[in-house]
């Protein structure tokens, strides 16, 4: 069979599920389905059987209703459904949605095949999802399970076998996978070409690779130029615009810019990760009962779950930043309360098993503000091989080492960040990273002063670099050397890596300038 041939018996025999709120809507659409020749279709009217990995079956297409969870955002569904692996990366989510599109664009999902169709929709519409998926299944089903074992090298060339194989018929979205593929192995130069050509045809995938290629390569003029554009394809991206614009004030520390952009996010449609984010920023720019006031609010609507944990554990770790830098103007007593009134929440609700590693970082947090520092290290002695089993994400490494160096464990803090640095690296380049980077930032400018950062950036350079992980090594060499311009061994460092990795530019950095 030809890897472009469409093969109808594929297309009747695909598993199809139906998630939609409404008994009508619901019915209406399978009736669609069947009438396409569809004979496997489930149909459900919540999406919890796939929340609670009850469903078993291998869904070839899931068509999913964006406001089918009423405790839920419809972006907050779909994160958890990929985030948890509710959801195989082989199964094409076609999200039914009346939503604006501020939300909907909100995120990109890397290597997932996730597709938004506009209410009403009709069978037309049905019918050329189900045949998309059937053309891409020759090509998906063996690639992705490599790109999601991080496998890029295998993908890339197995990609390359059947592109050869397809020749001029080769689906765009191969194409956009071979573009993100070499984004993530660090070719630039040729993801720039392919980006180049889909850029001219003002497709929004490839206006945000080139955007995101920019970013890695420093040419941050470009990426302010992109940001500040309103016409044409980007007009859809309203919310991943601002997000962006959010993060690279932050990085910047210019916080009154980003406090501009975060105020004004629609508050009522806000995805938990944005009000994570408007909260970060809120935090650093002093408006922590505005922050507080967000929380509380989104908490009160979920409910109780998955995101009441996330957002208790948020709100947690505000308060405990708070206490643990008073001011005169501060009530600490009623954030002390506060936060042992949200701790107890947290630990009692049905979900909170699976933050037992941010659970457990913030008890060290609370009794070393109740108690002292003593008994929280003890806490943590007695905690440690609990801890050095579990697998841990950026923002709870981030956590930890910001406690460990509230307590004075400094050592313990920086290996806790350069594992932090570790993880980061293993995230694809989506809005997910740029979320992490911000968290990684923030927690690495709390606890290193200005006058340390560049030799820490170095120290962290050099164990990546005795760890062969040249690029991570290259990224935080290049750090140290923005930090201290003037040390004349961060350059020598960054110019030996970079001869290593035979590039001749990271970033800004130009090797023939310190040559």
């Amino acid at each position: 069979m030809s890897l472009t041939r469409f093969d109808f018996s594929k297309f009747f025999d695909l598993n199809v599920l139906v998630i939609e709120a409404d008994a009508a809507s619901g019915h209406q659409l399978k009736q669609i389905l069947t009438g396409l020749g569809i004979k496997k279709i489930e149909l459900g009217r919540t999406a919890q059987s796939l929340l609670c990995g009850e469903s078993s079956a291998a869904y070839d297409v899931i068509f999913l209703d964006y406001d089918v969870e009423t405790s839920l955002s419809g972006a907050d569904l779909i994160e958890l459904l990929l985030q948890k692996n509710f959801v195989s990366p082989l199964c094409r989510l076609v999200v039914l949605s009346s939503a604006s599109e501020r939300q909907k664009y909100a995120v990109d999902y890397p290597f997932h095949q996730v597709d938004f169709l506009d209410r009403p929709c009709n069978k037309f519409h049905i019918d050329e999802q189900l045949k998309l998926h059937v053309r891409l299944q020759p090509f998906m089903d063996p690639l992705l399970p490599l790109v999601h074992k991080r496998r890029y090298v295998d993908a890339f060339k197995l990609l390359g076998e059947l592109q050869q194989k397809a020749g001029a018929d080769t689906p765009l979205a191969v194409l956009q996978l071979k573009t993100q593929l070499l984004l993530e192995l660090g070719i630039c130069e040729a993801a720039s070409a392919l980006i180049k050509a889909a850029c001219s045809k003002q497709q929004g995938w490839a206006l945000w690779l080139q955007f995101l290629l920019d970013y890695e390569q420093g040419d941050l003029d470009a990426c302010f130029n992109f940001l500040a554009d309103s016409s044409g394809e980007v007009l859809c991206y309203q919310e991943r615009k601002e997000v962006w614009q959010v993060y690279l004030a932050l990085e910047n520390e210019d916080y009154a810019s980003a406090l501009d952009v975060a105020s004004k996010f629609p508050a009522a449609t806000m995805s938990t990760q944005i009000v994570q984010l408007v909260k970060q920023v809120m935090m650093v720019s002093g408006k922590a009962e505005q922050a507080i006031e967000l929380i509380e609010r989104k908490r009160r609507l979920s409910g109780s779950g998955y995101q009441f944990c996330v957002l208790t554990l948020s709100l947690c770790k505000l308060l405990v930043f708070l206490i643990a830098q008073p001011t005169s103007e501060q009530p600490v007593a009623q954030y002390q309360t506060m936060l042992q009134h949200s701790f107890r929440q947290l630990i009692a609700d049905k979900e909170a098993s699976q933050f037992a590693v941010d659970i457990l970082w913030l008890q060290g947090s609370v009794i070393g503000l109740m108690e002292g520092k003593d008994a929280a290290i003890a806490f943590l002695e007695k905690q440690k091989q609990h801890l050095s089993s579990m697998q841990m994400s950026v923002a709870s490494q981030c956590q930890g080492a910001a406690l460990m160096a509230r307590l004075g464990k400094m050592n313990a803090a920086f290996d806790l960040m350069y594992l932090a640095h570790k993880a980061l690296n293993l995230l694809a380049h989506s809005i997910h990273k740029v979320y992490a980077g911000c968290v990684y930032q923030q927690a690495f400018h709390s606890i290193y002063r200005v006058s340390e950062r560049g030799q820490v950036y170095a120290e962290m350079g050099f164990r990546h670099e005795r760890e062969n992980e040249l690029r991570a090594a290259a990224q935080m060499y290049y750090k140290a050397y923005l930090a201290e311009p003037q040390n004349a061994r961060h350059q020598e460092q960054l110019t030996c890596l970079l001869s290593q990795l035979k590039l001749s530019k990271f970033k800004t950095f130009v090797l023939d300038n310190f040559n």
